[in-house]
């Protein structure tokens, strides 16, 4: 709360009440971040806005994160480092959640940073008569252009007054899955019943944690205003490409429509929302299968329309852009596959991306990077390789 004195001298002098200014949890789960973590913590402890609490959770660190940790708790009281055996970003979250004690909450990752007067500007709104609920932000690329990432970090300015529990969730570009790009009230995660990360999922899980509590958010602010800088790295897509982490990602996916859709139900939502969750569930699985080899676009678009067939679910339930999108998973359902020709495709890619790499570790350029640079902060080109 702003108090406005006027002094002697005619200056309008505005303070601040610090004992009823809102707090802040900022939570940070680590994983060998050692290259980027000081930046991302120097960024948090010099916001403008001071009543902070940052709640760090160390998930079973191999590198030198921790002792960045601990350095950096002797710098500054409002660090509180907590440290668990690896067990996923889920488990870390949950265990700072269980923690915090703000009025706020705000999730940053430990490789990603965020502009100086991030939660001024966020308090400041979030204070306002009307009160916010769940404040939704921009962001930035910083490293490896993605057109994807691009727009989905771009907002518009909206305002959500007394919402029904599917308006944001679907209604809003930026309300999944970038949890970091949220500012919203603890309450939304305690009241009625706590709401937490699902454990064991491990690619995903922010979706169904979005998916329970921005129903519960009545008013919901959207900023046109970009606060977060989100780290792509230049190798991602070469170290996930063709892995069992596609694989992975898919059978994560079916899980995440099927949790959503059980919540719900059990919520009281999924009668009223059935078009808008399938129309998001079709969108979910045609891109995570779109560039997958024809065998395996088969098998996932059967599983997609059993799962419909499951439910009961109309065609005409799905909507939009999305309805094409139907169709050509119906398409390659009843398509006829040639495993062993989409797997000659796969061996000619990887042998030539091995190519590439290696003709890479024999030029000159390399040689002269990997000498001016130290061994903390090269790219592990071992584990690359084995992908």
């Amino acid at each position: 709360m702003k108090f406005i004195d006027y002094s002697n001298d005619g200056n309008v002098q505005v303070t601040y009440n610090q004992q009823i200014k809102p707090l802040i949890s900022v939570i940070i789960p680590v994983y060998n971040s050692e290259l980027y973590l000081k930046e991302c913590l120097d960024s948090v402890i010099n916001q403008t806005y001071k009543k902070i609490e940052i709640i760090c959770v160390d998930d079973g660190s191999t590198d030198h994160s921790l002792d960045i940790l601990n350095f950096y708790q002797k710098k500054d009281s409002r660090i509180k480092v907590f440290t668990q055996e690896n067990s996923g970003p889920s488990a870390a979250r949950n265990k700072a959640l269980d923690m915090a004690k703000g009025d706020y909450i705000s999730f940053v990752d430990s490789d990603d940073f965020l502009k100086p007067y991030t939660y001024s500007t966020l308090i400041e709104y979030a204070t306002q008569e009307r009160s916010w609920d769940l404040i939704i932000f921009g962001g930035n690329i910083v490293g490896e252009r993605n057109t994807y990432f691009e727009e989905k970090l771009s907002t518009e300015y909206r305002e959500y007054l007394d919402c029904k529990p599917g308006t944001v969730v679907f209604g809003e570009k930026a309300a999944r899955p970038f949890l970091w790009l949220h500012f919203f009230k603890r309450e939304l995660l305690e009241k009625p019943e706590k709401i937490r990360f699902m454990e064991d999922i491990n690619l995903g899980e922010d979706q169904i944690f979005e998916f329970e509590y921005i129903p519960r958010a009545k008013n919901v602010l959207v900023l046109d205003k970009k606060f977060y800088n989100y780290r792509i790295e230049n190798n991602a897509s070469l170290m996930q490409l063709y892995n069992n982490r596609r694989i992975k990602k898919t059978e994560c996916h079916f899980t995440i429509i099927k949790t959503v859709i059980e919540n719900w139900k059990k919520d009281g939502y999924y009668s009223l929302y059935q078009d808008d969750i399938w129309t998001w569930a079709v969108q979910l699985i045609y891109w995570t299968i779109n560039d997958l080899p024809s065998e395996f676009r088969k098998e996932y678009s059967i599983q997609m329309l059993d799962l419909m067939r499951t439910y009961d679910v109309e065609e005409y339930l799905v909507s939009g852009s999305e309805v094409s999108h139907y169709k050509e998973l119906k398409k390659w359902a009843e398509s006829n596959t040639s495993s062993e020709s989409d797997l000659n495709l796969i061996k000619k890619k990887i042998e030539q991306e091995n190519f590439e790499i290696e003709e890479t570790l024999k030029s000159k350029a390399f040689k002269l990077g990997k000498f001016f640079t130290g061994k903390k902060k090269r790219l592990d080109i071992d584990k690359i390789i084995e992908v």
